[in-house]
């Protein structure tokens, strides 16, 4: 009878850890679930937020490639913290919120380097505008700076037209990525349809300036 008691209380006491178990297991998981999907709307809407101050920024400004590069190691972080959490919980969100930040800090970093590439053009056709106007007094190393000088504006004008033209497919690519987004996630904080249009509108015209000015200094003639 001692033994038919205890075998059942043995059972009893088994059968409630392993409920208590299953609740357990089923209220963390509850838990990671809601952390990833916070995780995700909050570093979401973190890097949308980002992403606006960077296209709100002018490329002149003199602490435009500083500032950009802020907020491109900023998404680095939410894309970071994101990545900690546990994807499996739900699957869809977590890729589509790591594709969206992956392309926010692809399109920061992108932008701060056409922002350097930007300064660089200019200042090396500044200094080429310069030297051409000294030209009343050339002679051999006159010519061998100018030669120097045209060189160097083809080189970071060409660098700069390819970071234009690279900021410019990734502005075009991201509808995609935000439509996974959407698909994933319908109340994301995303860039407006205008603001992301507006930006590829300058990211293009940029390119085809920078693709103009390229032109007319390889056609440079330097006097001899």
């Amino acid at each position: 009878m001692q033994a038919a008691r205890r075998i059942k209380l043995i059972v009893i006491g088994a059968v409630a850890v392993l409920a208590l178990a299953i609740v357990l297991g089923w209220v963390w998981g509850a838990k990671k679930t809601r952390d990833l999907e916070s995780s995700a709307r909050g570093s979401i809407a973190q890097s949308t937020s980002r992403l606006q101050e960077a296209l709100a920024l002018s490329p002149d400004a003199p602490d435009a490639p500083v500032r950009l590069e802020e907020h491109a190691r900023a998404a680095g972080q939410y894309l970071a913290a994101l990545r900690r959490e546990e994807a499996k919980r739900n699957r869809p969100l977590a890729e589509a919120a790591e594709l969206y930040l992956v392309d926010v800090q692809a399109m920061l970093r992108n932008q701060t380097n056409a922002a350097r590439a930007r300064a660089a053009a200019l200042a090396s056709r500044r200094a080429l505008a310069a030297h051409m106007d000294r030209a009343a007094g050339r002679g051999a190393g006159w010519i061998d700076q100018a030669l120097a000088l045209k060189a160097r504006a083809e080189r970071d004008n060409f660098d700069y037209r390819t970071a234009a033209g690279a900021w410019a497919e990734l502005l075009r690519a991201h509808r995609d990525t935000q439509d996974k987004v959407r698909a994933a996630l319908p109340a994301a904080r995303l860039l407006g349809d205008a603001e992301r249009d507006a930006a590829l509108t300058r990211a293009k015209l940029a390119e085809q300036q920078a693709a103009a000015e390229l032109e007319r200094i390889r056609q440079m003639a330097i006097p001899r």
